[in-house]
């Protein structure tokens, strides 16, 4: 007797399944129960049970004194290999140290992951700017903040416009959501060779970005600095800082011997 599969969405293999599973742990959402992870991933309690206790076991997901699940440290260590990361953090570090040092601002360098921003190297003293901003790790939009803008501007024509065709997530009041003045915009970060945005992330933030170049002279990342915008955030005195830093980095790119993998330094 023929059998046919069952009819509606194919079931999902267990590798799919299990990147689900790991998928729903964020920043806002860093300690999870059975009943979160479930209800997150939209997988059965049952078949997320059998797959976290797996987890559990390998080190990829670790279990507080209260039933909750989080992270493991040996799921840590392995993407601390990633090459993009890693090379990135070994090169832009000391340079990131120094600018926040001087400018008393949260420095830190993004590169563009698909249609996000993604924080690779990040130096700040104020503990709560950092939280509520960025830290290793954090994907941004693009057009939200100075440092996606800089990427943004210099990525390719198609990108662009897909980006600008929206829609746009409005973060705040300040966030630009129109694709023409976001086309504008762009271009003025081209023509200027930094970027400049107050409020467009978080009320009360600014921040002042500036391009990374590799040996062939493309945009490979940029360098930001993010400080409260009713004291450290003073534009005439920080963007000859910012670009210093990123022309910094961007020579020592060019420095015989020095490569960042994956993005052709």
């Amino acid at each position: 007797m023929t059998t046919h599969p069952p009819t509606g969405a194919p079931e999902r293999s267990v590798v799919d399944r299990t990147l689900s599973i790991l998928a729903v742990f964020d920043r806002d959402n860093r300690s999870l129960s059975l009943s979160d992870i479930s209800r997150r991933s939209g997988l059965p309690v049952a078949t997320v049970h059998r797959i976290v206790n797996k987890l559990h076991t390998w080190g990829a997901l670790e279990r507080g004194i209260e039933g909750r699940y989080s992270i493991g440290l040996r799921l840590w260590e392995t993407g601390t290999l990633a090459p993009r990361w890693s090379s990135w953090a070994d090169v832009a570090q000391p340079h990131l140290v120094a600018l926040a040092g001087q400018t008393s601002a949260a420095a830190v360098v993004m590169i563009r992951d698909g249609s996000e921003s993604l924080s690779v190297s990040y130096v700040c003293d104020d503990q709560a700017l950092a939280a509520r901003w960025s830290s290793p790790g954090c994907r941004l939009p693009l057009h939200a903040t100075a440092a996606g803008l800089v990427l943004l501007a210099h990525a390719d024509e198609h990108l662009q416009n897909e980006i600008c065709a929206g829609p746009l997530q409005r973060c705040t009041v300040a966030t630009t959501t129109d694709g023409a003045a976001l086309l504008r915009h762009l271009a003025k970060v081209r023509r200027e060779g930094h970027a400049v945005v107050y409020n467009t992330l978080h009320e009360g933030r600014g921040g002042i970005s500036a391009p990374v170049r590799n040996s062939r002279g493309a945009v490979v990342a940029a360098v930001s600095a993010v400080a409260n915008t009713t004291d450290a955030f003073q534009p005439r005195k920080l963007v000859p800082q910012v670009v210093a830093t990123a022309e910094a980095i961007t020579q020592q790119l060019r420095t015989p011997g020095t490569r960042l993998t994956g993005i052709g330094a």
